[in-house]
């Protein structure tokens, strides 16, 4: 339930399906940094905050919401026709299926954690460097018990 285990969750669940991406822990505006990696699609995961309850009695059950957003881009053209863009945002769709279907699978794998709220936005040529592709927002909660951690880590990670 901590924001290391859920960070790490969608970190791994993301480079699971593409090992091509960029991924960040930061703001879609930090993208305009990383201009080098053009043709590589990038996918980054804003600070998330939580709002932490107790699920049944008020004693019992902890559990945290933790509300994330994120964005999954690649590199547009600002002189590229609306078929350019057309095929990002094509790419992009399916990547956040993918995303969103592999991150369900790990939920109903664990009676712990519980997604909601998804929300999938098109953005398109946006920021200095002119990227395109979806911001996706949505709420994982979590019990106390759920440790991602303990169970997985890639890239090294001190898990």
């Amino acid at each position: 339930m901590s924001h290391k285990s859920v960070r790490l969750l969608i970190r791994d669940t993301v480079k699971s399906i593409r090992t091509d991406v960029n991924y960040t822990y930061a703001r879609p505006s930090d993208f305009n940094i990383v201009a080098q990696f053009d043709g590589q699609p990038f996918v980054t995961l804003d600070a998330m905050t939580a709002s932490p309850s107790y699920a049944t009695d008020g004693v019992y059950n902890y559990v945290k919401s933790w509300n994330c957003a994120m964005a999954f881009y690649e590199f547009d053209k600002a002189d590229q026709d609306i078929d350019h863009t057309a095929k990002i945002l094509d790419r992009m769709d399916d990547f956040v299926d993918k995303f969103l279907n592999k991150l369900n699978t790990y939920m109903t794998d664990s009676d712990s954690i519980l997604i909601s709220g998804i929300t999938q936005t098109p953005a398109i040529k946006v920021t200095a460097n002119i990227i395109s592709g979806y911001t996706l927002s949505f709420s994982l909660q979590v019990q106390d018990d759920f440790d991602y951690c303990s169970v997985d880590c890639v890239d090294g990670d001190d898990c």
